[in-house]
């Protein structure tokens, strides 16, 4: 069997690098040193749960309302199911509008109070963000609440900063021992025991009592 065109050894050297990079992303690199960790201060915490359980109990009065708002201007809408899917498919122009938006924040209503119930503080500030973002100032909010969901904001992006930090620190530690590593003649001689695996593979037969080891193909 010809064996396929493999890279040198200098070739191969100069690869570590990529190899490195392109075997998994940063996150899942840090992921698998540091499982669980957290990227967030206690005190952190604390405030950020203050704010997202305050926020949750302010932005809940306006939802409703402006959810009241919309039904109104869509009496004709069915309850549920087929009916509704095939009533929305007709819709034009404002009213479709409506129905969107009423849709829309009646399912952020119901991800905000599962979230609260479940204590899932982020998906409170992402859900109430959203909120900020698409419906303000239609939708006025409050400056106190305005506030609360900048500040969540900078938390989340402390933490996502620190956590980015430590990945990266992660790669260019896995590069740099990588990159020794295929430095060594050892590495090297298990490159080319790995190579001659693939290139000549052992062939047994199915049911044989042969035991297969690294690079059996069964046929």
């Amino acid at each position: 069997m010809t064996g396929r065109a493999w890279p040198s050894r200098e070739e191969w050297q100069a690869s570590a690098e990529k190899a490195v990079r392109t075997f998994c992303t940063p996150s899942e690199r840090l992921a698998r040193i540091n499982p669980g960790a957290r990227w967030s201060t206690l005190d952190e915490d604390i405030e950020f749960e203050e704010l997202a359980t305050k926020a949750a109990k302010d932005v809940r009065p306006l939802l409703t309302q402006e959810i009241g708002r919309l039904r109104q201007t869509l009496p004709d809408r069915p309850a549920a199911g087929r009916p509704r899917m095939a009533w929305f498919i007709e819709l034009e122009g404002q009213r479709y509008e409506d129905a969107c938006n009423l849709g829309a924040l009646e399912e952020m209503r119901r991800d905000i109070q599962r979230a609260v119930r479940g204590s899932n503080w982020g998906t409170v500030a992402w859900e109430v963000g959203r909120l900020f973002d698409h419906y303000h100032p239609a939708i006025t909010m409050s400056l106190a609440l305005c506030n609360a969901i900048q500040r969540m904001r900078a938390l989340s992006a402390a933490a996502q900063e620190r956590h980015d930090q430590a990945a990266r620190e992660a790669v260019d530690a896995a590069v740099a021992a990588e990159v020794a590593r295929r430095a060594t003649e050892e590495a090297w001689q298990k490159e080319l025991e790995r190579r001659a695996d693939i290139d000549s593979p052992r062939v047994i037969l199915v049911g044989a009592q042969t035991s297969p080891s690294k690079g059996d193909q069964v046929t």
